[in-house]
This record gives structure tokens, sequence and C-alpha cells, in this order.
């Protein structure tokens, strides 16, 4: 059975194009190594959605999860520091570096 890895990273206020690519490249990466992998884009699909419903579905997504892969950019985001506090209550696997991803 595939592990099931949540990407997290900044998206609030970042240009929607340059963040989806960062987004799917880690996805792309995390799936070549066996993951199933929840992208928060994709999960939301929708760039003028509130906030706070975004946050609700991706902490859910999350609580689902094996793993967590916090993208450099995490540290300047609310939603996934938010999303980190979350994984760790949860003990939920914590990465930060694809290279140290088995």
């Amino acid at each position: 059975m595939n592990k099931t890895i949540y990407i997290a990273g900044k998206v609030t206020g970042l240009p929607a194009e340059p963040t989806a690519l960062k987004f799917k490249e880690a996805q792309d990466e995390l799936e070549a190594k066996g993951f199933d992998v929840i992208n928060p884009i994709e999960l939301i699909n929708n760039p003028k959605e509130d906030w706070d419903v975004a946050m609700n579905k991706c902490l859910e997504a999350l609580e689902y999860c094996d793993a967590i892969f916090m993208l450099p950019c995490y540290t300047d985001s609310k939603g996934a520091m938010i999303e980190h506090r979350t994984a760790t209550k949860l003990g939920i696997q914590i990465y930060y570096e694809l290279e140290t991803i088995i």
C-alpha cells in the first residue's frame, strides 16, 4: 500500500502559475518515489476560495496522510505553519528535503 504525503508551502499572495508549478514539480518527484500525493493547489482548485474554507479542507486532508513535505517557503506561510503544527500533533512524519525521502 502506498503512503500518502501532503505538500505544504506558501500559496497566498504569490503568483498562481509559478506557485502551481513549484507544487506540481514536488508532486511529480514524490510520486516518482512511490507516494500518493495530496497537492493543496489541486485539492482546492479555486484561487478565489475563502482562506478559512481552503485551510479547513487542507487540514482535513492532512489527517489522512502518513507524511508531510514542507517546501522551503513554508516558513513564510501562515497556513503551512498551521499544517506543520497539525502534523506534529498528529505524529505525521515531516520531511523538509526531497533528497531525504527514500
